[in-house]
């Protein structure tokens, strides 16, 4: 048996990351993509902001910090960190997020696979000037699984079962 080399490993870890948000997606189908749940006094993210700022963030937190060739994706920036989540016209559609979901993480992938050294300095400074590109993945992986996670709530706060 081969021993996966640490992007191989990396880019599997992300992936079935992924597959887990599919899988909440996959679940949310009937629901209004812009529909901002309230819980208390705070509106959580729609599915649409959700799917867009993962798109956004896999692109930053991997292709753009492993120096990767960018994506010529013009709706990214209004995705970002701290952005509004309330419904927006200068929103792309869900069906255009999806589409743009998946090219980023098939290059997503590919930009972890063909790295030779992921201790090499980020192309980002998300935590501080010496962050590694590992540093900058892993925490891709993170930030995926915690929306997924959002999105599990969704299912549950609409009475979609999951398990």
């Amino acid at each position: 048996m081969n021993a996966n080399t640490e992007q191989e490993t990396v880019a599997e870890i992300l992936d079935r990351t992924r597959k887990l948000t599919r899988f909440y997606l996959s679940k949310l189908t009937d629901i209004d993509p812009l529909a901002q749940v309230t819980v208390g006094d705070q509106k959580l993210n729609s599915i649409t902001w959700i799917c867009a700022h993962l798109t956004w963030a896999e692109h930053e937190l991997v292709i753009n910090a492993l120096g990767a060739e960018p994506l010529p994706i013009s709706w990214l920036d209004l995705f970002t960190y701290g952005t509004s989540s309330e419904p927006q016209d200068t929103w792309p559609s869900m069906e255009t997020i999806r589409k743009d979901f998946d090219e980023v993480h098939a290059a997503a992938l590919a930009a972890i696979r063909s790295q030779t050294d992921l201790s090499e300095p980020s192309q980002i400074s998300m935590f501080g000037p010496t962050s590694l590109k590992r540093d900058i993945v892993y925490h891709a992986i993170r930030h995926e699984g915690t929306h997924a996670g959002h999105l599990g709530w969704l299912c549950k706060l609409n009475s979609i079962t999951t398990v």
